[in-house]
């Protein structure tokens, strides 16, 4: 077979992929991709895309039944079908305009499943041999096994984005951000949703004292939370499941719904990548990389996104590093990954969102800080929408004013963070903050009552 040589191979369309080749393209490089399943990735196919939509449908369900109170009259009944039509309209056309995308560049496309054969080789399918000075790793993620007894009965992410009709009684596997967004996603639309945590500790990489408090918030929506229920094993019952789990006391339980929903999280999607065979070291995180984005076994080798450690699971992540590995490719060493400020949100009602650091983090790196905290639920921006659960905590360094974390629950939760992620990127202190002219009334201005 006919060796085919490019500057830069890519593997991977997401978030990551698609950066880098398309600037590379840009900047005039011979650019291939290789995208074994749709073109865009899990984001905007099958992850934050197609779940937001349904998300949003979700927030205003639940935000017309706070209102109830408060003069607005009548019921609001969700039309999954009708609902899913719509996703499907919005989210279809992507992988038409992302693959577009590249071949409007003139960058060579693959469809297949890539592996290693060498340093700076890999192999599609039967394609025969591609070699680059550079290839990129964006091979992103994909759902995380259980290694329980009947796991295979369970849905993933994929499927329940994808649900023709809405089973009237669900599951959810697991205690992160997938389980608590799917659970108000099912509950909204009329289901009976239900969560199962093997552990007391939620949504890992939030704060936990807003974690319980969102857990209150959706118990009133009627939604179940069960923490310490470790599930043991899945099996069929009637025209749905049967969920063993391990009780309180390790008394043995069973929980039985129409379907169940592995919300475990996903993985680096490295199997059958053969890393070996290019001198990549790879953990259970993801490719090993440096500060450059580089892999220090085989330099002819960057990752990026969901598959490089440690494994970050956010767009903006994989958006920075992508960045990074652009610049390194264009200019060797030009470029440092910095994370710092990356804001994240789960887009439950309300919505619980983050930036910078965790306060466990921020004792473990020795700063001494002054902890902002309060229940935000009577503030009238809250009152006003009927909101009964919100608050805040806020991480300020005593010696500099500087912003270390920002964790907050309530409306507009992901924008709140967004305007504290800024200020930790750029090292804005507390009275920064406060000097700023907030429009009024608005949840910007609501930056003063946290740090006032």
């Amino acid at each position: 077979m006919t060796r085919q040589t490019f500057d830069v191979i890519v593997i991977g369309s997401g978030p990551a992929g698609g950066i880098v080749a398309r600037r590379l393209g840009d900047a005039g490089l011979d650019v291939a991709v290789v995208e074994k399943d749709g073109w865009g990735g899990v984001c905007p196919l099958r992850g934050c895309e197609p779940k937001k939509t349904l998300a949003d449908m979700a927030h205003e369900v639940v935000r017309v039944r706070d209102m109830a109170a408060h003069g607005v009259a009548g019921t609001v009944r969700v039309d999954w079908s009708a609902l899913m039509r719509y996703k499907h309209s919005v989210i279809d056309p992507i992988a038409g305009r992302v693959f577009d995308s590249f071949h409007g560049r003139g960058i060579t496309t693959f469809h297949g499943r890539a592996r290693f054969t060498g340093p700076d080789t890999v192999e599609v399918d039967d394609l025969g041999p591609l070699t680059a000075r550079h290839i990129v790793v964006a091979a992103g993620a994909v759902t995380r096994p259980l290694g329980i007894p009947g796991e295979e009965l369970l849905l993933t992410s994929d499927q329940f984005l994808d649900l023709e009709t809405l089973p009237e009684s669900m599951l959810f596997i697991g205690g992160g951000f997938i389980s608590f967004e799917f659970a108000c996603i099912a509950a909204a639309a009329g289901a009976r949703a239900t969560i199962l945590h093997r552990s007391g500790r939620v949504l890992r990489g939030f704060d936990e004292h807003l974690g319980h408090k969102l857990i209150r918030a959706m118990q009133d929506q009627g939604i179940a939370v069960h923490v310490d229920h470790p599930v043991k094993a899945v099996m069929p019952f009637d025209d749905g499941v049967r969920v063993v789990v391990n009780g309180p006391d390790d008394v043995e339980m069973e929980f039985v719904a129409a379907a169940a929903v592995t919300g475990a999280g996903r993985v680096p999607d490295l199997d059958g990548l053969g890393l070996d065979k290019a001198g990549v070291d790879s953990g259970p995180h993801g490719i090993r990389v440096d500060e450059y984005m580089r892999s220090p076994t085989n330099p002819v080798v960057y990752a990026a996104g969901d598959c490089a450690e440690p494994g970050h699971s956010l767009t903006p992540v994989a958006a920075l590093q992508a960045d990074t590995v652009v610049r390194n490719i264009l200019e060797e060493g030009s470029a440092r990954s910095d994370l710092r400020g990356t804001a994240g949100a789960v887009f439950t009602h309300p919505v619980l969102a983050c930036a910078g650091l965790l306060e466990e983090q921020a004792r473990e790196q020795g700063y001494d800080f002054k902890v902002y905290e309060g229940d935000a639920a009577k503030w009238a921006e809250h009152a006003r929408l009927g909101m009964t659960h919100a608050g805040y905590r806020i991480l300020v360094e005593r010696s500099t004013g500087r912003i270390l974390g920002a964790h907050y629950l309530g409306a507009h939760a992901e924008e709140v963070a967004n305007i504290f992620g800024l200020a930790i990127r750029y090292n804005l202190t507390r009275e920064d903050l406060l000097a700023q002219p907030w429009a009024y009334p608005s949840f910007g201005y609501a930056v003063r009552y946290m740090l006032g």
